[in-house]
C-alpha cells in the first residue's frame, strides 16, 4: 500500500477530470495512467465504470496526492 490512511481520495493537485483515477492509483500504488486507461477500456466495453467513476467522483473527498 502506498498509503497508511484507509480512506479513498480524489486527488486535487494531479487530476485530469476529477481525479478519481489518480487517487486510486497513489491509494493502491498504481501507475495513474494504467488506471485511467482500464477506466477506458471498461467504459468502452463495459458502461458501469462510468457509473461507478461518478459515485467515486461524489463520495471520495479531494486531496492532495503530491503526486510528480
Amino acid at each position: 500500500m502506498a498509503d497508511n490512511d484507509n480512506n479513498m481520495y480524489r486527488s486535487s493537485d494531479d487530476k485530469f477530470l476529477a481525479g478519481v483515477c489518480s487517487g486510486l492509483a497513489h491509494k493502491l500504488g498504481f501507475s495513474k495512467w494504467g488506471v485511467r486507461f482500464a477506466f477506458i477500456i471498461g467504459a468502452w466495453f463495459y458502461g458501469i465504470t462510468i457509473l461507478a467513476y461518478v459515485i467515486c467522483w461524489m463520495v471520495f473527498k479531494a486531496r492532495p496526492t503530491f503526486n510528480n
